[in-house]
């Protein structure tokens, strides 16, 4: 991906399960007013969106809203009064697929929950836009390090 590609549509290869983690790089415009990432359903024109993730510096009280789109309307909002990014710094954004949550880390720290409103199977796809620049964006698979059995010595 080309650095700046803004706005940015791509493949989620092999589509969200227990596990997975998405890792977006990047750094927030000077002066930005707002950007988004949409974990959604395809990128045809109006897309089922799982996740949506705006950080909002242009409003009075500076926050963080996330939604659900499904058939075209949004569900309700839900507003976190604090923004973890600051305009003109670098961050690492990542979101985590739990059974029941997406796990919202930036640079490092829980930042919140977002409880599932739809079937992670049907995601596809990541698109991020606004006043943002964006690195990277890497996949990994984390379940299957994270239910591994520790090693345990053989005693013979």
């Amino acid at each position: 991906m080309e650095e700046n590609s803004v706005p940015f549509t791509g493949c989620i290869q092999g589509g969200l399960h227990e596990g997975k983690t998405i890792t977006v790089t990047g750094r927030v415009l000077p002066n930005a007013k707002r950007f988004h990432v949409n974990l959604q359903c395809g990128s045809k024109e109006k897309p089922d969106v799982a996740l949506h993730f705006n950080p909002r510096y242009d409003e009075s009280k500076h926050h963080v809203a996330c939604n659900t789109m499904l058939s075209s309307k949004w569900g309700p909002e839900e507003r976190k009064y604090y923004i973890p990014m600051t305009q003109e710094e670098r961050f690492t954004l990542l979101f985590l697929v739990n059974r029941d949550t997406y796990s919202v880390i930036v640079n490092g720290a829980h930042f919140m929950e977002y409880l599932h409103r739809m079937s992670i199977t049907q995601v596809d796809t990541i698109f991020v836009s606004g006043d943002v620049e964006i690195e990277s964006i890497a996949f990994s698979n984390s379940a299957g390090l994270l239910k591994q059995p520790a090693n345990q010595a053989v005693v013979m």
